[in-house]
């Protein structure tokens, strides 16, 4: 072969091998899905990361020392936001209103975060319990939840020996709070016990003096009541 014929051929093929060094990579060529998975991947971190900065929520906190017993009026708490987790949902939330007529049932210092519990009625926030002596074998009809009326008799005091007057309403849809365990059993007709019972704040003065006085207490099932008995 002449050298010139070596010369023309050795001309063709260097533009060939030029073409293919220059071509463009392909989809399927390893370090270009390598370098897209590193870009989705820096991206997914950065969005992360930007979503994490704003994972919070708001959350009611006083803006002053809270009493038990008062109403929750505009300025006592304040939103604040937290960041999400998984006991939250014990405090109120702070992206909703105050229902008028809200009442704090316990204390809350200023600055700290209002929990739930701590909002409640104004029947929640002043009624007191206060307890009943019944005879065991009636409180036996009686449950948590139970709503009452209160009758008393009075002890007269001008009969010789243990008379009451005839008996009178004292409080009118009381509630159940507890009834003692020792209701039932072997022995649970005998005596007296006592019964925690739910009263407006204006009326404990009056049944802690019929307690005191030694009147004889009779709780009747209000109708309706979940209890079919009455107890004294």
């Amino acid at each position: 072969m002449s050298a010139a014929t070596s010369t023309v051929r050795a001309g063709a093929q260097a533009p060939a091998r030029a073409a293919r060094r220059l071509q463009r990579p392909g989809w399927r060529d390893a370090r270009l899905l390598v370098g897209l998975l590193l870009v989705l991947l820096s991206v997914a971190g950065g969005a992360r990361l930007v979503a994490s900065l704003d994972d919070t929520t708001p959350v009611y906190a006083a803006a002053r020392d809270l009493l038990p017993g008062q109403q929750v009026g505009e300025g006592d708490l304040v939103p604040v936001p937290v960041r999400v987790g998984d006991r939250l949902d014990r405090y109120v939330d702070g992206s909703a209103g105050i229902e008028p007529g809200t009442y704090l049932v316990r204390q809350v210092a200023a600055g700290e975060l209002v929990p739930a519990a701590a909002l409640g009625t104004a029947r929640q926030a002043l009624d007191k319990t206060v307890g009943v002596p019944v005879d065991t074998s009636a409180a036996r009809a009686l449950a948590s939840g139970s709503v009452v009326d209160v009758w008393v008799s009075r002890r007269d005091r001008e009969a010789v020996g243990e008379a009451y007057l005839d008996p009178e309403l004292l409080l009118a849809g009381a509630v159940v709070d507890t009834v003692p365990a020792d209701t039932t059993g072997l022995g649970a007709g005998l005596g007296r016990t006592t019964v925690q019972v739910v009263v407006p704040a204006t009326d404990v003065g009056a049944v802690i003096a019929a307690v005191d006085q030694e009147a004889r207490i009779t709780l009747v099932p209000a109708p309706r009541s979940d209890s079919g008995g009455g107890g004294r």
